[in-house]
């Protein structure tokens, strides 16, 4: 419980900084924080997009804003300093972010 609760207070840290470098951390941190989550219940495969496929949809209600998350997560790591990402996309998907945690009650 603690140390992901004070992950995430770092992840809400970065989320409000007025630098952008500072969203995608927090974005990166998130999705590092599903990853972990979606081990802890049980659900297999060795990339996080495997391990989402494994999720049955009646099983996780938030399974597309953990989708729709870590592909913007992907795009922050593949297209690095080409992919533009906007204050208000980052506190979007942060937004998703937190939705899934609280079903997975990891927050």
């Amino acid at each position: 419980g603690d140390k992901k609760n004070t992950r995430w207070e770092d992840i809400q840290n970065h989320i409000t900084s007025g630098n952008p470098n500072d969203w995608k951390l927090a974005i990166i941190e998130a999705d590092v924080m599903l990853d972990e989550a979606l081990d802890d219940a049980g659900y297999t495969g060795v990339t996080i997009g495997d391990k989402l496929k494994g999720v049955p949809s009646r099983q996780l209600q938030t399974l597309d804003d953990a989708w729709s998350a870590h592909k913007v997560r992907n795009q922050i790591a593949h297209a690095g300093e080409d992919f533009v990402l906007t204050h208000k996309l980052a506190q979007d998907t942060i937004g998703q972010f937190r939705k899934v945690f609280h079903e997975l009650e990891i927050i």
